[in-house]
C-alpha cells in the first residue's frame, strides 16, 4: 500500500494524545488498558483538543455476529481509528428476532461510549438495490435530477412507492465533442430500509446514514484509507449464497453485480461429488449442517478419522472468519484429501471466474476503454488461499485482500488490527461505512432531494452571513463616522466654552430695565410710523391687487369701538364701491377672484359683498358692488 503524506510534529503531538481514549469494548479497549498511567491521564485532554471533530461509528450486520468500527474525522481528509469489535449474536437471536433491538441497544451504546456524540452509518443488503451507470448530456443544475430519473428509468423501471431514488454525479467529461455528465444512479426497497431505521430506532441510536458496501469499499479508495498504484480495480465479495463483483476507477464506483454463485454453490459441488463416490469412501465427510450457514459448532469427544477429515476441509476451505486457523492461511499446500476437494469444487469455481470475466468485459466494451489493473478478493466465509490464488491466476490481475488496518500508523494511534488476515479484511464494510460522509457517500435517508435542501439552506445561510456582514460594515462605518462628528462638535464646544470664558458681561437690574425701556421706546416707533403711513398702505397694496377690468367709484375707511372708555377692540372696516367690465358672462366671477386676492393680502381679511347689480355706463353693461374688508 503507498504510505500517506507525512505530518508535521504538532499533528504527531496532538494524534498522540488523541490516541489514549477512555477505554472502549472490543480489542483496541484491552490494549489501550495496558498503556502508562501518564498517558491515560492525557484522555481527559483529548476531548477538549477534538472537540470540533465529528466520530463516526460503522456497523456491519452478518449472519452470526456485527461489526463495529469507531472513526474519528480530523479533518482535510484525515482520520483516526479510534476502536474496533466484533461481537457474536446471542443464541437464538438474528437480525429478524425481535430482541435484536435490545441486543444492538447493549452492544452498540457500550461500543459508542458515553462521550461526544457519534453518528451512526449502517449497510443493507446490495442484493436488491439496484445500480445503474448513466451518461447524460450537461444540463442545467436544477435539471439534472429529471434528466437522470428518466434515464434510470428507461433503463430499470421502479414502482416510485416502493423503492427509494437516488444518485450521484460522478464527473463531468467531453465526449464526441459534447460535455457529459458520469452518474451513477440507485434504487433501494423502501420496506428494507424501514425495517432496518426502525431496528436501530427502537435500540435507542438511530441511525444518520444507510448504504451498500459496493459504497464502504468506495468510502476506503476516496478517503485514500486503501491507496492503490492503479487507477482501475474491482472488488470481488464471495458470499454464501452469491458474490459480488464491484469495479472502481479513480476511487469512483462505476459498476457493481451480483452474480449467483458463492460458497453454497462450490459446497453444494462438494456434496454431489461425494455423494457420487460414496461407495468408494475415502474418509471424506462433509456434514448436512455445512451446506446451511457455519457455525464453529464443537468438535466431536471421539471423532473418527473420516469425521475429522471432513472437518479439517471445511475449516481449511470455508471456515468462519473468526474460526480461522492461522496456519491454515499461511500455508497454502494442500494434502491429498484436500486436493481432492479442491478439484470437486473447480466447476463452481470455474464458473464464477467466468462471470467476473464477462463483467470486467462489459465494463470495458460499454462503460469505459480500459481493462481492470487489480482484484481485490473478501468474503465473510474464509476461503482457502489456493482458492484466492486461482482466482488471481485465472483473470490474470494482481490479486490483494482487503486490509482496512494496513495503513500509516500515526492515522491509527495506539489501535493495532487483528492478527489474522481473514480477521482484518472481514472489518473492510464496518471501516468503510465509518468513514461515511453525506459529501462523499450515497445515503439512503439523505438522497439528493434532501441534499439539495441542504444546499439551499446553506445559500441561504451564506447569503444571510454576507447581508449580515455588509449591516454590520455599515454599522460599523457609521458609527466611526459618527464618533469623528461628536469629535467635531466637541471641539467646537470647547472653542464656543472657551469664548464666553474671555466674554465677560455684568448683567442688573438696572440693565435689565433700560433695556425694557429701549424695547416699549421702538415699539412705540413702531406703531407711530404704521399709524402715519397706514393709509398709502393701504392705497397701494389695493392699487396693486386691482386688474384692469375693476374699476373703484369709492374707498373709504370705517371705525368702531371705543377702547379707551369702554374697552371695546378697535375695529376698522374698508369699504370699496365700483364697476366690473367686460364680458356679461364673466363678471361675477372676475369680482369674485378679485375679492379673493384682496383676501390673500396680510393687510385684508373676511372680504364680504355688501351689493352688486347689473347697470349701463356709456351704453356698457357693467356689474356695480359694494364690498366690505377688515383692516388687520
Amino acid at each position: 500500500m503507498a504510505k500517506r503524506n507525512e505530518i508535521s510534529s504538532t499533528e504527531k503531538l496532538l494524534d498522540l494524545i488523541r490516541s489514549n481514549s477512555s477505554p472502549e469494548p472490543g480489542a483496541a479497549s484491552a490494549q489501550r488498558s495496558k498503556t502508562p498511567f501518564f498517558k491515560r491521564l492525557k484522555s481527559g485532554f483529548q476531548t477538549a483538543v477534538s472537540i470540533k471533530k465529528s466520530i463516526t461509528v460503522g456497523v456491519d450486520i452478518g449472519y452470526n455476529e456485527i461489526k463495529l468500527v469507531k472513526m474519528m474525522s480530523l479533518g482535510h481528509s484525515r482520520y483516526e481509528l479510534l476502536d474496533y469489535a466484533h461481537i457474536p449474536f446471542e443464541p437464538g437471536v438474528t437480525p429478524d428476532h425481535p430482541d435484536f433491538s435490545r441486543f444492538l441497544k447493549l452492544n452498540l451504546g457500550r461500543f459508542r461510549g458515553s462521550g461526544k456524540k457519534a453518528a451512526i452509518w449502517g449497510n443493507i443488503s446490495s442484493a436488491r438495490v439496484e445500480m445503474r451507470y448513466l451518461k447524460i448530456p450537461k444540463v442545467p443544475p436544477k435539471q439534472i435530477p429529471n434528466v437522470v430519473y428518466w434515464s434510470h428509468k428507461k433503463v430499470a423501471p421502479y414502482n416510485e412507492a416502493e423503492a427509494v431514488f437516488d444518485y450521484e454525479i460522478l464527473r463531468e467529461r467531453v465526449e464526441e465533442g459534447s460535455p457529459k455528465y458520469d452518474v451513477v444512479s440507485l434504487t433501494a426497497p423502501q420496506a428494507e430500509i424501514d425495517h432496518f431505521k426502525t431496528v436501530f430506532a427502537k435500540s435507542g441510536y438511530p441511525l444518520n446514514g444507510i448504504s451498500i458496501v459496493p459504497f464502504a469499499f468506495q468510502n476506503l479508495f476516496r478517503t485514500g484509507w486503501i491507496q492503490t498504484d492503479v487507477k482501475t480495480v474491482s472488488s470481488l465479495y464471495i458470499g454464501r449464497d452469491w458474490s459480488r463483483i464491484d469495479i472502481f476507477s479513480g476511487g469512483n464506483l462505476v459498476l457493481s453485480r451480483g452474480i449467483k454463485a458463492g460458497i453454497k454453490t462450490m459446497s453444494e459441488a462438494m456434496r454431489g461429488e461425494i455423494v457420487d463416490r460414496e461407495p468408494e469412501d475415502n474418509g471424506i465427510e462433509i456434514p448436512a449442517d455445512f451446506l446451511e450457514t457455519p457455525t464453529s459448532a464443537p468438535r466431536p469427544v471421539e471423532p473418527t478419522r473420516s469425521k475429522i477429515d471432513s472437518e479439517k476441509a471445511k475449516e481449511i476451505f470455508f471456515s468462519l472468519v473468526h474460526d480461522a486457523s492461522p496456519e491454515a492461511e499461511i500455508d497454502a499446500e494442500l494434502g491429498p484429501e484436500e486436493e481432492e476437494i479442491f478439484k470437486m469444487i473447480l466447476p463452481a469455481l470455474e464458473r464464477l471466474v467466468q462471470q467476473v470475466e464477462r463483467t470486467y468485459e462489459h465494463y470495458a466494451a460499454n462503460i469505459e476503454n480500459e481493462r481492470v489493473q487489480k482484484i481485490y478478493i473478501s468474503s465473510g466465509i474464509r476461503p482457502h488461499r489456493r482458492i484466492v490464488d486461482y482466482i488471481g491466476d485465472e483473470l490474470g490481475l494482481p490479486r490483494e485482500t482487503f486490509d482496512p488496518f494496513t495503513t500509516d500508523a500515526q492515522f491509527l494511534g495506539e489501535v493495532t488490527g487483528p492478527k489474522s488476515d481473514a480477521v482484518r479484511g472481514s472489518f473492510a464494510p464496518a471501516m468503510g461505512m465509518a468513514l461515511s460522509d453525506n459529501a462523499h457517500t450515497p445515503n439512503f435517508l439523505h438522497t439528493f432531494t434532501e441534499k439539495a435542501k441542504t444546499a439551499r439552506n446553506r445559500l441561504f445561510s451564506r447569503i444571510f452571513m454576507v447581508c449580515f456582514l455588509a449591516v454590520m460594515a455599515s454599522c460599523v462605518g457609521y458609527y466611526m463616522w459618527q464618533g469623528t462628528v461628536i469629535d467635531e462638535k466637541k471641539g467646537s464646544v470647547s472653542r464656543l466654552q472657551s469664548q464666553l470664558k474671555r466674554y465677560k458681561m455684568r448683567v442688573d437690574q438696572k440693565l435689565i430695565l433700560n433695556l425694557v425701556e429701549k424695547t416699549r421706546q421702538k415699539n412705540v416707533e413702531f406703531r407711530e410710523f404704521s399709524r402715519k403711513y397706514m393709509g398709502l398702505v393701504v392705497l397701494t397694496e389695493i392699487s396693486n391687487r386691482t386688474p384692469p377690468n375693476v374699476r373703484l367709484t369709492s374707498i373709504s375707511v370705517q371705525v368702531s369701538g371705543n377702547p379707551i372708555n369702554t374697552g371695546e377692540t378697535l375695529q376698522k372696516y374698508l369699504k370699496l364701491e365700483g364697476i366690473v367690465l367686460g364680458d356679461r358672462l364673466s363678471m361675477e366671477a372676475s369680482l369674485a377672484s378679485y375679492l379673493l386676492k384682496l383676501d390673500d393680502s396680510p393687510l385684508f381679511d373676511k372680504p364680504a359683498i355688501n351689493s352688486k347689480e347689473k347697470s349701463f355706463l356709456f351704453d356698457k353693461e357693467v356689474l356695480k358692488f359694494d364690498a366690505q374688508l377688515d383692516l388687520l
